[in-house]
């Protein structure tokens, strides 16, 4: 009988110390999910995940080689934050936005959603991106050396920027309308809409720099590459 009790104690043990550690990090990557309250968890290599719901909605967080993702969600919506590599990561989400932050590679990613907005940044490479929605669709994404920023404020707004090579851009659509700018190889382009039914879709290459706007003359300044801007304020390039 003793044997009998001994090995049910063990087996209990077993499954108390199954229940504990279920959930918290691993040897390679630390996660955090959370559909009610603050969870927060510390990997063995000092990555560090936090996912946190207040009132209602879904986050998760994951990071692994000594990275930081936080995801956090109030009343409604879902939260994604994903880091790997020496890289942060940060979402939030509001009123039943969604956003989704990805960052790899010593880099930033900030993604914030509200009011139904859908808002998602991705950088990978030393850069850093950023998005923010509001009733909007944001979506930022740089490589290799590079920053890009979207916001889109407003029903119908949609903001598209991306970066790649040691490049700069930036969209911004605060009205029902579309901004999408893209850079690549050491080029700045920033594109920029405020009027319903506007558009400014702004690109530039290998050193070029380009802006645009749908109520505005745009600018082209090509250099040794490429500039072009294609607008309801003008086009050039």
């Amino acid at each position: 009988m003793m044997h009998i009790r001994n090995f049910a104690l063990l087996g209990l043990a077993s499954v108390l110390l199954l229940a504990l550690s279920a959930g918290t990090s691993d040897a390679k990557t630390t996660k955090c999910k959370s559909t009610s309250g603050d969870v927060s968890h510390t990997g063995t290599d000092g990555s560090a995940c936090d996912a946190n719901v207040i009132v209602s909605g879904k986050a998760k967080a994951s990071a692994s080689g000594i990275s930081d993702a936080s995801a956090e969600t109030n009343d409604g919506g879902s939260t994604v934050a994903k880091a790997t590599k020496n890289s942060d990561s940060i979402a939030e989400a509001n009123n039943q936005g969604k956003a989704t932050a990805i960052s790899a590679n010593s880099s930033d990613s900030s993604a914030s959603a509200d009011a139904s907005g859908t808002a998602t940044a991705t950088s990978t490479g030393n850069s850093d991106s950023s998005a923010t929605a509001e009733t909007g669709k944001a979506t930022a994404a740089s490589t290799n050396n590079s920053d890009s920023s979207a916001e889109a404020i407003g029903s119908g707004s949609v903001a598209d920027a991306e970066s790649s090579k040691a490049s700069d851009s930036s969209a911004n659509a605060s009205a029902n309308c579309k901004a999408k700018a893209t850079s690549r190889d050491n080029s700045d382009a920033s594109a920029t809409c405020s009027t319903d039914g506007g558009f400014a879709t702004v690109s530039a290459t290998n050193g070029g720099s380009a802006s645009g706007s749908d109520t505005a003359p745009p600018t082209c300044t090509p250099g040794s590459g490429t500039a072009k801007v294609r607008s309801t304020g003008g086009n050039c390039g």
